[in-house]
């Protein structure tokens, strides 16, 4: 058999490409046609099979069909095309994927990458999970932000069992929750905020209670989420060890949370916290409306509608309340969800305000005026963050043109993420000034001079 010539053969079977590969790791000679080998793997067919897997998952889990979920789900975690995915994912698509875990690593060869793939096949169901590196990061409020990174083979191996969990909770996850979840983004949530706020929804009345679950990545109690996680048992038995594995140089050993770093962990916490925006749907109000045509014009008819609407986004979410709805009542399903999983409500960012008052939500202000107008605009703070971003990087960057162009980026993506908004009362001509002046005459932040 000619090595060299099987470089840009077309796998027309798994079994091919099984053989393939088998033929270059136990030759040794994947060197420099490695790379090749790699980019001539069939993407496009390993994600059809994937998705064909994942969407029979998806109905069998709707169906109730709990067996033949966790069958496929082998049979997912066992493909080689499954396998090729999740390694490509970790180590040439995800933002991380340059963070290195304990090992130290912060890329792997394409040599290394089929190494890995092989490794996935032959240990996925008896998986032995390195401890975490811990990276702390900024918050807004001044404090950090502790994160666990895992090695690459680690987020490679989560991201296997990622593609077999997530489907198997989509089939059963709730309409309202937008927040790592395929097909879903920020702007869903700002939609459905703007239908529930605008004058036809009769928003200028209703109550908004804005909620704030305290270290829930760090606080989710490990039985009750690992009970939720629908995977077969092998993977489950694997899982629980990754969830548990602590932090090298801080704790041998994780008794609760979920480490914020990994590649599973928004799934985890989605699924824990699965249910938490539909509390308050038992509560209904009968609303008076009249009929404005016809032969009943005048007569006045009622109707039963829901009195809460929670939208959440990963562990953010607000309840839009109508007047009649009882939000102490709500307080105490909330409560009394979040205790289920070893929870707790933070009651000092946690608070009830009007709709004509405004509240801030995934970066945006949200606010219907006394004449029950709605109007979306970036929040306070996001806009100094931007502003505060584009100076940054005016002082450090190197040439003018690489500072225009990191600029130019910058500005695009805020643009873009804000493109549904009111822009009128935030454009950013006030940062041209200060770029054009000179450096002595510009004013940091504390309100001190400096360039």
């Amino acid at each position: 058999m000619n090595i060299t010539n099987q470089t840009s053969i077309e796998y027309r079977s798994l079994k091919a490409l099984r053989l393939h590969l088998a033929v270059f790791l136990l030759a040794g000679k994947i060197g420099r046609r490695a790379d090749d080998v790699w980019k001539d793997l069939p993407w496009k067919k390993f994600q059809r099979q994937v998705f064909r897997l994942q969407r029979a998952i998806f109905k069998a889990q709707k169906n109730g069909q709990k067996a033949k979920v966790k069958r496929l789900q082998r049979l997912l975690l066992q493909s080689r095309a499954a396998q090729a995915l999740a390694v490509k994912q970790v180590t040439q698509l995800n933002t991380g994927r340059k963070s290195p875990g304990v090992d130290g690593k912060t890329a792997l060869s394409t040599r290394e990458r089929l190494v890995l793939c092989q490794r996935l096949n032959k240990h996925w169901h008896h998986w032995k999970h390195q401890q975490l590196r811990r990276v702390n990061i900024p918050k807004p409020n001044g404090k950090t932000r502790g994160l666990g990174i895992p090695t690459i083979a680690d987020r490679a191996w989560q991201a296997l069992l990622k593609l077999a969990a997530e489907p198997a909770y989509e089939a059963t996850a709730g309409e309202r929750s937008y927040g790592f979840r395929p097909g879903r983004c920020t702007a869903d949530a700002q939609r459905l905020i703007s239908q529930n706020l605008n004058s036809q929804a009769n928003g200028k009345n209703k109550l908004i209670l804005e909620t704030d679950i305290s270290k829930c990545f760090d606080e989710i109690d490990h039985q009750v989420m690992l009970k939720k996680v629908v995977l077969p048992t092998e993977a489950l038995r694997g899982l629980k060890i990754a969830i548990k594995a602590g932090v090298r140089g801080e704790y041998p050993s994780s008794i609760k949370g979920t480490p914020q770093g990994g590649v599973i962990s928004p799934l985890l916490a989605n699924i824990a916290l699965d249910g938490f925006e539909n509390l308050g749907n038992d509560q209904k109000v009968r609303t008076e409306y009249t009929h404005k045509s016809g032969k009943k014009s005048g007569q006045k008819y009622y109707r039963w509608s829901e009195g809460i609407r929670g939208i959440r986004y990963a562990d953010d979410a607000v309840f839009i309340c109508k007047p009649e709805s009882d939000i102490q009542r709500l307080r105490k399903d909330i409560d009394k969800f979040l205790e289920s999983s070893g929870l707790k409500i933070n009651e000092t960012k946690t608070k009830v305000s009007k709709a004509t008052d405004g509240f801030d939500f995934l970066g945006w202000r949200f606010r219907v005026n006394s004449r029950g107008v709605f109007k979306s605009t970036p929040s306070s703070e996001n806009y100094a963050d931007i502003k505060a971003k584009v100076k940054a990087t005016w002082r450090n960057g190197t040439t003018t043109k690489a500072r225009l162009k990191r600029i130019e980026s910058q500005v695009r993506g805020w643009r873009q993420y804000h493109k549904h908004c009111d822009m009128s009362k935030h454009a950013l001509w006030s940062l041209r000034i200060w770029l054009w002046r000179k450096p002595s005459s510009r004013k940091t932040q504390d309100g001190s001079k400096g360039s």
